[in-house]
């Protein structure tokens, strides 16, 4: 879209509108307009929707409860430790509004975790059944791999391990403790990088997708 209403709004009101929106709520919003993405690129408005975290009824946006289970403790670990990061890595390179760097980073890497989080709640079960049925009379060694889905999300720095690392970290720890993965179809979930590209990958063995157990080993 190449012009909108909000877009011919002067930047500081803009600015003031964004105070009131969730940090998805302003990444969508920059997102809608092109005419918004000078007019956004403004280190106040970021900076405020990273202290804005822990953000309720955000995806993704508390980790409390996540770090509870993981740590014993009430903190926004998984979001503060990401943002903070990002922060700090961009400020000592130099790179424009550190504080955007951090929040698309994040939204960038949120959207990835919905979309898995919606596989597994809503077609896990229904592809694991009609892939059996498919493969039931075939002649299939066991130990074959049928991939079921793959996301990727470009998000990492190819000369920066740490940067790579942050970002695997945050997608590991939202997946285990945070709620991403709840099956227990004996699925196997692989992360990997890739060029500038970070994915998670959903398999399943031969031998598990034909047993007629849905416990884990």
């Amino acid at each position: 879209m190449s012009s909108c209403p909000i877009g011919d709004l002067p930047a500081e009101l803009i600015a003031r509108i964004c105070c009131y929106l969730t940090p998805d709520s302003v990444c969508q919003l920059e997102e809608s307009c092109s005419q918004l993405k000078t007019k956004m690129n403004q280190t106040t408005i970021w900076k405020k929707q990273v202290e804005s975290f822990p953000v309720a009824g955000m995806p993704f946006g508390d980790s409390s409860e996540a770090t509870f289970r993981r740590q014993g403790v009430r903190v926004d670990y998984f979001n503060e430790r990401l943002l903070e990061f990002i922060v700090e890595k961009s400020e000592l390179s130099g790179w424009d509004n550190p504080y955007r760097v951090a929040i698309r980073t994040k939204f960038t890497i949120d959207k990835m975790l919905g979309d898995v989080k919606s596989f597994e709640a809503n077609e896990l079960d229904a592809m694991l059944t009609d892939l059996k049925e498919a493969n039931e009379n075939l002649d299939i060694d066991e130990f074959y791999h049928h991939q079921l889905k793959t996301w990727r999300c470009s998000v990492l720095e190819e000369s920066d391990q740490q940067w790579n690392f942050e970002c695997s970290d945050y997608i590991g720890k939202w997946m285990v403790h945070g709620d991403v993965i709840i099956s227990n179809k004996k699925v196997n979930i692989r992360e990997f990088q890739s060029e500038n590209h970070i994915g998670v990958e959903y398999f399943i063995l031969h031998v598990d997708l034909m047993s007629d157990s849905d416990d884990e080993d």
